[in-house]
């Protein structure tokens, strides 16, 4: 098959905890005739690998909550409602990746990681690819405050009956795409009996 898309350049604009790239290039229309050079900024993009812890035993799902830089334009809650996520690290599978993180931001370990749905979270701007799974673990009591010291994360955990999550989801509590496509895929699929 032939590429649809041809680079005309691609220059880095920013190095940091993000890469921004700017790219040029040109792609092969409907009627197979190629547009014109268009220049775009793409963010580098995370490979990042997310999980939805659950119970399947006690019908609980774990969610967590932490403070999000992205939310303090909004003026509502900025410690997002969210599922376990991270980016996968080099050499990594996108399954481990889900039990490491499952891990350190939950202290619960997955006994088995069932997959949902990979996908690219914002293709217009960014090159992340998301890789998505349902990560069935014990659920615990109370909650926890979990995360890396080093990555100044401080993670609020804690497990809820999933006609409870439902109810968050409902009343429009989870404002994290990611968590709602889990949580969607979830109430769509797992029948709880």
């Amino acid at each position: 098959m032939s590429s649809k898309f041809k680079i005309v350049s691609k220059k880095n604009l920013y190095d940091g905890f993000f890469k921004m790239n700017e790219i040029v290039l040109k792609y092969k229309k409907y009627d197979g005739t190629w547009t014109n050079s268009i220049s775009r900024e793409l963010f580098g993009g995370a490979q990042v690998s997310a999980v939805l812890p659950y119970d399947p035993l006690k019908k609980e799902i774990i969610l967590i909550q932490q403070f999000r830089p992205g939310t303090i334009s909004k003026n509502l809650d900025n410690y997002l409602i969210e599922i376990v996520a991270g980016i996968i690290d080099e050499g990594e599978t996108p399954e481990d990746a889900a039990k490491r993180e499952c891990f350190e931001e939950t202290g619960c370990v997955i006994k088995k990681l069932i997959p949902i749905q990979g996908y690219f979270p914002a293709p217009g701007s960014s090159e992340s690819f998301y890789h998505l799974f349902l990560g069935e673990t014990e659920t615990f009591s109370g909650t926890r405050i979990m995360g890396l010291e080093n990555e100044n994360e401080d993670i609020k955990v804690q497990s809820f009956k999933s006609s409870k999550v439902r109810e968050i989801m409902q009343k429009g509590k989870i404002l994290n795409g990611l968590t709602l496509i889990a949580l969607q895929w979830f109430f769509l699929n797992i029948k709880e009996t």
